[in-house]
C-alpha cells in the first residue's frame, strides 16, 4: 500500500513539473514570439539597406532596435492615446466575481479577525438605541458574509445588484 501512494507522489510531482514549465512557456510566449517577429523583419529588411555598406553585425542590431520601438510606441499609441484596453479593463473588474461580491481569503481573515471584533465592540459600547440596533445588524449580517464567503445578493443596495453574476448564490 505505502507503495502505490509513493508512485501516486511521484506521478504527481511529474505532472506538476510538466505543468509549471507549460505556464512559464505561455508566459513568455508573447514576448519571445514578438522578439522572433522583430529578428525576422531585422532579417527581412537588411538586404534592403545591404547596398549602404553598413556591416550587417551594425545594421541587423540596428534594425531590430528601430522595429522594437516602433512596436513599443504604436502599443503605448494604442493603449494610452487611444484607449484601447479601456472596456476590457472595466469588463475585467466587473465580470471578475472576487471583485464584485466574493471574498478571497485573505479579505475574510481580516474581516473574520479584525473588522468584526471592532464592529463588536463598539456594539458593545453603544447606548441603547436606534443606532445600537443597527450597528448590531450590521455585525450580524457580515458574520454571515465570511461564514458563506460571499456577499449575499439581498445584502447589495439596488444601485449595484445589476452586477452580481449568477444566479446561484454559492461560495467560489
Amino acid at each position: 500500500m505505502k507503495f502505490k501512494n509513493q508512485i501516486k507522489d511521484e506521478k504527481e510531482k511529474i505532472r506538476k513539473f510538466f505543468n509549471e514549465q507549460y505556464v512559464k512557456m505561455k508566459m513568455m510566449a508573447a514576448v519571445g514570439g514578438l522578439i522572433l517577429l522583430a529578428v525576422n523583419l531585422s532579417l527581412t529588411i537588411y538586404p534592403y539597406v545591404e547596398h549602404r555598406n553598413i556591416h550587417p553585425y551594425a545594421a541587423i542590431p540596428l534594425i531590430f532596435l528601430g522595429i522594437m520601438f516602433l512596436i513599443w510606441f504604436g502599443s503605448h499609441i494604442y493603449v494610452k492615446k487611444m484607449e484601447m484596453y479601456r472596456t476590457e479593463k472595466r469588463a475585467e473588474v466587473l465580470f471578475n466575481p472576487y471583485t464584485i461580491y466574493a471574498m478571497n481569503p485573505f479579505q475574510e481573515m481580516t474581516f473574520v479577525h479584525l473588522h468584526l471584533p471592532i464592529m463588536e465592540s463598539v456594539c458593545a459600547t453603544l447606548p441603547e438605541g436606534e443606532d445600537k440596533e443597527k450597528m448590531k445588524k450590521n455585525v450580524i449580517m457580515v458574520k454571515r458574509w465570511c461564514d458563506k464567503g460571499f456577499i449575499l445578493k439581498e445584502d447589495f443596495p439596488k444601485h449595484l445588484k445589476r452586477y452580481y453574476l449568477t444566479k446561484k448564490q454559492k461560495r467560489l
